[in-house]
């Protein structure tokens, strides 16, 4: 198909150009232009996706047809309708804005955040999300939460598929695992953009990822264990972790190669499942303690925050184990605050929910959106109250 020496510039030059390609078109670029000819106003206010949706066929078709009129892709030609189209009376016999129309067509963008993790951080999560999607009537938001003890992989597979129904995208917070990388991908097959939160699942060949670089987080949280710790003294680590997440998984390496070039004087001792539980981590730090003796810093690479200051204060440790962990919630910040927890490494939800959006909006109109690494944030005593 030649691509034309002039981008049209109006509806009627759209149009015109379709009506000359008509004899190369497949059936599907039939179907997508024979849409378009009958209904510019519709397609201009419609996502790549349910354009897609409409004429059974992928986005990836409407990008091809855009290019084949010399745009660049379905963003532009929409673009080139919307400009067009300085109101939509031929749909509604009254003079409104395009966005108007949406609502009045029931097109909605239908968003679902399904994550996967401890309470604070679901709890974080959903309400950054719904702060994001507040007064915006042209958003369709649910939020779906599980706390990880509580929910096997093949069930969360199936919620991802379920959830995905009635979905125009999916923020998703997940653990490493077949069967949801599995989830993941017969969901993006179907034109469904699935965008990682704080932990990635690069094999699942989910649309984006959203959130800290994580290998570097935990270098970080090792940089600070060793210098907090008493120096030029031999001294055990402990590690505390859960479930396979990615981000957990990153941030171990990232910390074990710290502490192996930087502070050869202090050694791992060994992981400590938490399973993402206040309770379960308490009893499996004392007992640990009990056995081992105390550790001159524990690095909590999963939630459950408030299990390890509890034991650390039953066991009148609080104040001389060095304790980093990971985000900033009402549990952490008193535990800052009270000088049993040194460093608290989090993230920018309310950032990381709109570039997610961003990317899910990008893959409906039949952009490739690249993932986006967002800056980790430290917090202290000395500065959480304030964030």
């Amino acid at each position: 198909m030649d691509i034309p020496y002039k981008k049209p510039a109006t509806v009627k030059e759209v149009q015109a150009r379709l009506a000359s390609m008509n004899p190369d078109f497949s059936k599907g670029s039939r179907r997508i232009a024979d849409f378009l000819m009958a209904n510019p106003s519709i397609v201009a206010v419609l996502s790549a996706g349910d354009v897609a949706k409409r004429c059974d066929v992928h986005p990836s078709s409407l990008v091809r047809l855009a290019q084949g009129l010399g745009l660049s892709g379905f963003r532009e030609l929409k673009t080139v309708l919307q400009n067009d189209i300085a109101t939509t009376k031929e749909l509604t016999g009254t003079v409104q804005p395009a966005i108007a129309v949406q609502r009045e067509l029931g097109e909605r963008l239908r968003l679902r955040l399904l994550a996967e993790s401890g309470k604070s951080f679901n709890q974080a999560a959903s309400e950054a999300a719904e702060r994001h999607w507040l007064n915006k009537p042209e958003v369709e938001f649910h939020a779906e939460s599980h706390v990880s003890h509580s929910i096997g992989a093949e069930e969360l597979a199936h919620r991802i598929s379920v959830v995905s129904a009635d979905a125009d995208g999916i923020l998703l917070v997940a653990r490493e695992h077949p069967a949801i990388n599995r989830a993941v991908q017969e969901v993006t097959a179907r034109g469904i953009p699935v965008v990682c939160l704080t932990s990635d699942l690069p094999a699942s060949g989910r649309t984006a990822y959203v959130g800290p670089d994580q290998y570097a987080s935990g270098s970080t949280a090792g940089w600070f264990c060793g210098r907090l710790a008493p120096r030029q003294q031999v001294g055990r680590v402990l590690f505390v972790c859960s479930v396979p997440f990615r981000c957990q998984l990153d941030r171990e390496q990232g910390f074990r190669q710290v502490l192996r070039s930087e502070f050869p004087m202090l050694t791992i001792e060994e992981r400590v499942g938490s399973d993402e539980s206040v309770e379960v981590t308490y009893e499996a730090i004392r007992r640990h303690i009990a056995q081992n003796g105390p550790p001159v810093a524990i690095y909590n690479v999963s939630g459950a925050n408030l299990g390890i200051g509890r034991a650390l204060e039953d066991e009148g440790l609080a104040g001389t184990t060095v304790f980093v962990g990971h985000e900033l919630n009402a549990n952490s910040r008193m535990l800052l605050e009270k000088g049993i927890m040194d460093v608290t490494i989090g993230h920018d939800f309310d950032r990381e929910i709109a570039l997610a959006v961003e990317a899910i909006r990008m893959a409906r109109n039949g952009v490739q959106p690249a993932s986006r690494i967002t800056p980790s944030l430290l917090y202290t005593r000395h500065n959480c109250a304030i964030a």
